[in-house]
């Protein structure tokens, strides 16, 4: 965590710059007749494709613009891009040999690295709560706590779990580079299939497959929380956190 202070200062500083402007944008919105009559004039398609319904109050303001896309995206980049450095990073600057030459086994070393991971997608997931719930009132934007508590902890288990990936890829390799475009891949095929297996009727069979449809494509902000589908992302990064130790114990640093 000390590592990367600035670093997550920085991300913080982004985020709150992202919710002001996000919060700023919705008065012009909010109760807009006009603006709900030109939405439902879209095509049914785009209106699904881009979860456009109730696009003027504060649950669908938030679903369209915030977590249709970009929060879950901002938060899962800082994952990604922190979890291929916390164990390929060493060994692409060539710290690693010191790190494991102390009395300290690969296990505990991938823990901890992951925990702080997990810490940090876990400040910034709360900080973007705290502002969209704290300063949303002053921009007419109300939500309650509860809907809002579902969705951010939707995105964050989605940036969570594929910062995982990222780290177990990065583990297994020592190839950061490898670890950014394989978890990023899969992260936007995810999306992919979640949000077009509304449209294309051979992909709604494979939606389940999809960790963003377990995260976010329930559409917590209605829903609420679902055990169901958090526990499918909660294993889901278990397993992934296994395989980084096993990875990681197994791999041979001496050339």
């Amino acid at each position: 965590m000390r590592e990367i202070r600035r670093s997550l200062l920085g991300w913080l500083a982004g985020i709150v710059g992202f919710s002001l402007m996000m919060l700023s944008i919705y008065p012009t919105i909010h109760g807009n007749a006009g603006f709900s009559k030109l939405l439902d004039a879209y095509p049914e398609a785009l209106r699904k494709l881009f979860d456009l319904s109730d696009y003027t109050t504060g649950a669908g303001y938030l679903r369209t613009e915030v977590f249709s896309f970009m929060a879950p995206l901002l938060l899962a980049i800082f994952a990604i891009l922190w979890g291929s450095d916390l164990t390929a990073g060493e060994e692409e600057r060539r710290t690693i040999d010191a790190l494991l030459a102390t009395p300290v086994s690969r296990r505990r070393v991938v823990m901890e690295k992951w925990l702080a991971l997990t810490l940090a997608t876990l400040l910034l997931s709360l900080a973007l709560e705290v502002l969209l719930g704290v300063f949303g009132p002053l921009f007419k934007l109300h939500v309650g706590w509860a809907p809002l508590s579902a969705v951010i902890a939707g995105s964050a288990f989605f940036a969570l779990a594929f910062g995982t990936l990222s780290m177990a890829i990065g583990a297994g390799t020592g190839s950061r580079g490898m670890a950014r475009g394989v978890a990023a891949a899969l992260a936007v095929t995810m999306y992919l299939v979640s949000t077009l297996a509304q449209l294309v009727g051979w992909l709604k069979p494979w939606r389940w497959t999809s960790l963003w449809y377990h995260a976010l494509g329930t559409d917590p902000l209605s829903n609420g929380f679902q055990a169901g589908h958090l526990a499918v992302l909660a294993f889901s990064i278990a397993a992934l956190v296994l395989a980084a130790v096993m990875l990681f114990e197994r791999r041979d640093f001496s050339n």
